[in-house]
């Protein structure tokens, strides 16, 4: 379950053994475990062995890394660390917070400091810390509190955090409901036949209220209404996951979601602050007696009742034991290892369309209810257990789907009128209109990227000509889309949600968008930057086709877009001109991707892009990666992440990644992202000859740099002095060399 368990102490305090002794140490995450991983224990300067300290950036990245994977999951864990610091806890804290875990702080600093170093001085000999390093601990733990919000326990108090049975056996009735999916009708029949929501009586919703059916915002409404009853209890199930993320201004992998349940949410006014306090009442199980009996409510069904239920993950209560298909042998093991009066009730899953009944102890409320089946319902009282269905006359029928399916191809079916965009796009403060006789481009503005206005039209004005009399589409480029963690969508924990394997990553080229199209107007190749045709860039561009393509080849992209209606994209990297962070050994124009000339973005599939730049001549981008799914991705982006990663041996830019349906992020990596930074410090310094903010400066070779390029400020001709980072940088490495 989602608890998170923080040990606080000083090395020797006895800490791991509490762990052994009470069964936790395959819940338990250890930093000095990661460290042995890492390296053996080594000789030190005094004869003895101990555990290295060197690879400690590495073991918490490791260690949080791994925390992050296992709240995922939803999974019990316990942190085996001195945790002397209050932003150490903090940082659990925040991810407790994400999570929805109850974090706890087992406190074992009331242990006399004498007593400590004895247990220290009788540990194993690899296992000891210096002294001083127990001295340092404690004069930590005397100043550093632990944070508000973390409930405090002592060493003896651990029993006090498990779940326990709870009894009901005062209610006159428990009623269990099964899945809704968005069918609000079936749900409100069940209710007005037993007499609405009464006091005396428990209602437990076993999860899955949204989607398939076709009364989503009603039944969102109806959870709000009822949420604080104190006899109401409400189970999380898969789908809610998509509410979660929706109320959060994220977007999920659910197709049903995105196309069909959150419009109509978002039709019906449904407040996304009040779904986010809805979400945070939804339990992960219920556990409890009534009578003499025992009952386990999950959302899919567990294969046995534990001993502890606190073990068991989160993500079990809510996926289920075994496969999707397993349900039945999940509930046969459940008869199996449990005793008589123990029953388990859930939904979720039932391939086989099992009845409520599947054996004597095990209820199965999945009764397909979206596609016009039944809500299933169990009602326990003092006489026993009632199995209740309640047909539903109200949901999707095959014509109203054949309405909501989309047609796909590789150009969309229906696009945007283009004079209705030209209107709105005119009217948006945030886009600016540049005109070239009947062609104008369409860019967002400075305001709107340093405010973060994007919505539909900043996003789509990005490197967009429009013919505005004959309201056609002349060239286009990508709508804007966004690094991991730049927006709350993109952000690396919540990509698990959104991306559809494989993914594949590309290299990201570091120089500027060039556009290619037909110019009916002139009969010629149109060539364009981002935003104009006649600025430096839009020129250089020109050039760099000129020089890297030949005339014929020009003249056979011009036909080719001219009679198949689409854009070339290009990123031009001009080391003469405009060198950006990356150094390339020669100029070049790089295919980013062919784009047809349509209001709905859409785009030729990678390789038959290669196959029409082979005719040409082109020279495509890199396909680096294909990842097929989270976990590859997961160690992919980590690996990446590090500070010294070369791609093959190279310095690049990043990657732009693009799952299996066309949605599309991207990540800038660290040698760009520090040269990129150093680019604004040398402008600085050489300027002023200091930079107004030297605590930015959090590494040795940030340091080193900045007190070498700020001399250059005193240069007898600072004019001469180099601009770009790709000079500055090798004349730093020249100059560093000949010392």
């Amino acid at each position: 379950m989602r608890i998170l368990l923080l040990l606080r102490g000083s090395a020797g305090c006895g800490k791991s053994t509490w762990i052994a002794q009470h069964g936790l140490k395959q819940y338990a995450l250890a930093a000095d475990d990661i460290r042995i991983m890492c390296q053996s224990p080594i000789l030190q300067a005094d004869a003895t062995v101990g555990i290295s300290q060197s690879n400690d950036n590495f073991v918490w990245k490791t260690l949080f890394s791994i925390l992050e994977v296992r709240m995922q999951r939803g999974d019990f864990t316990v942190i085996d660390a001195t945790n002397s610091k209050t932003a150490e806890m903090n940082r659990y804290k925040e991810m407790c917070e994400t999570y929805r875990y109850r974090i706890y702080c087992v406190d074992f600093t009331d242990i006399p400091i004498e007593e400590v170093k004895r247990r220290n001085a009788e540990r194993e000999e690899y296992k000891r810390v210096p002294e001083k390093a127990i001295d340092t601990m404690y004069a930590r733990f005397a100043t550093q509190k632990i944070p508000s919000g973390i409930k405090v326990l002592k060493p003896d108090e651990l029993d006090s955090i498990w779940l326990k049975k709870f009894d009901m056996s005062a209610y006159k009735k428990v009623h269990h409901i099964g899945d809704v999916h968005g069918c609000n009708t079936a749900l409100q029949k069940y209710l007005e036949d037993n007499g609405g929501i009464r006091d005396d009586e428990m209602y437990i919703f076993v999860g899955d209220y949204i989607d398939r059916g076709i009364e989503n915002a009603e039944v969102i409404r109806f959870l709000l209404s009822i949420m604080d009853r104190k006899n109401v209890l409400m189970l999380e199930g898969n789908h809610e996951r998509w509410l979660w993320l929706w109320a959060n201004d994220c977007v999920g992998r659910s197709q049903e979601f995105e196309t069909v349940t959150k419009p109509v949410l978002e039709a019906a006014g449904i407040s996304k602050k009040s779904v986010r306090q809805l979400y945070r009442k939804f339990g992960q199980c219920a556990y409890y007696q009534y009578g003499d009996n025992t009952y386990l409510v999950t959302h899919a069904g567990l294969s046995t009742l534990p001993e502890n239920l606190s073990f068991v993950a989160t993500e079990q209560m809510i996926k289920g034991a075994g496969n999707y298909n397993d349900s039945d042998a999940v509930a046969e093991a459940f008869f199996d290892t449990t005793p008589e009066h123990c029953y388990q009730i859930h939904g979720h899953r039932n391939l086989r369309q099992m009845p409520i009944m599947v054996n004597d102890r095990v209820f199965n409320l999945e009764g397909q209810v979206e596609y016009g089946g039944c809500l299933r319902c169990v009602q326990v009282d003092a006489e026993g257990i009632h199995c209740v269905e309640v047909k539903n006359d109200v949901f999707k029928t095959p014509e109203m789907e054949e309405e909501d399916t989309v047609e796909q191809g590789s150009r969309p079916a229906a696009d945007v009128p283009v004079e209705d965009v030209i209107v709105s796009l005119r009217r948006n403060r945030y886009i600016q209109e540049k005109k070239f006789g009947n062609i104008s481009s369409f860019n967002y503005t400075d305001k709107a990227f340093e405010d973060r206005i994007w919505d539909g039209q900043t996003t789509k004005a990005r490197g967009l000509y429009l013919d505005t009399v004959k309201n056609q589409v002349v060239a286009r480029s990508y709508d804007k889309f966004f690094n991991i963690n730049e927006r709350p969508e993109t952000k690396f924990d919540l990509l698990q949600h959104r991306l559809q394997f494989p993914v594949a990553a590309y290299v990201k080229e570091n120089g500027f968008l060039g556009i290619v199209s037909y110019n009916e107007y002139e009969d010629k190749l149109f060539a364009a930057s981002k935003s104009t045709i006649d600025s430096q860039y839009a020129q250089w561009f020109q050039q760099m086709l000129e020089a890297k393509v030949s005339e014929e080849n020009r003249e056979k992209i011009k036909l080719y877009c001219k009679e198949n209606q689409v854009s070339f994209v290009f990123e031009c990297v001009d080391m003469v001109h405009d060198p950006h962070i990356i150094e390339y050994p020669e100029s070049g124009v790089y295919l980013l991707d062919i784009v047809h000339n349509s209001m709905r973005f859409a785009k030729y599939e990678y390789d038959a892009m290669c196959h029409v730049a082979s005719r040409f001549g082109l020279t495509v981008k890199e396909k680096a990666f294909e990842l097929a799914n989270w976990q590859e991705f997961y160690d992919w982006y980590y690996d990446i992440t590090q500070d010294e990663y070369e791609y093959e041996g190279r310095k690049i830019e990043g990657f732009v990644i693009e799952d299996s349906t066309g949605y599309m992020t991207k990540l800038k990596l660290a040698y760009y992202n520090f040269w990129k930074y150093m680019r604004s410090v040398s402008r600085e310094a050489i300027r002023k000859g200091y930079i107004s903010r030297t605590s930015s400066l959090t590494t040795p070779l940030a340091n080193e740099y900045y007190a070498w390029v700020r001399k250059l400020h005193d240069a007898e001709d600072v004019n001469q002095v180099p601009k770009d980072i790709c000079s500055l940088r090798k004349m730093f490495y020249q100059d560093k060399m000949a010392k």
